[in-house]
């Protein structure tokens, strides 16, 4: 078979998709419903994946991608006692109890 492979297993496929291979495998076993199915052989560790499913879940992962959510600001921490009228003073060098 000209050196086709069939099944591959959890770290070709990060390496496929460019991912580390660590996070990917806690990924799968955490949530296995968003991996392609996978097949268990026996002799072998670990699940391993058809290339005609892997290629199905990468086509129907680029068409489920909708448009991401809006940003929204991040909130910037503690909010200041003084306001901001008594900090553009104190900038100013005009005093104001900053």
């Amino acid at each position: 078979m000209d050196n086709i492979k069939l099944a591959i297993d959890l770290p070709a496929l990060a390496a496929a998709v460019g991912a580390n291979p660590r996070s990917w495998r806690n990924a799968f076993y955490l949530r296995p419903d968003d991996f392609p199915r996978a097949i268990y052989l026996p002799g072998c560790r670990g699940p391993r994946f058809l290339m005609s499913d892997v290629l199905a879940w990468l086509e129907s992962r680029k068409k489920a991608q909708a448009a991401p959510p809006p940003a929204t600001p991040k909130p910037q921490g503690r909010p200041r006692k003084a306001s901001p009228a008594q900090i553009a003073r104190a900038r100013q060098g005009q005093g104001g109890g900053a």
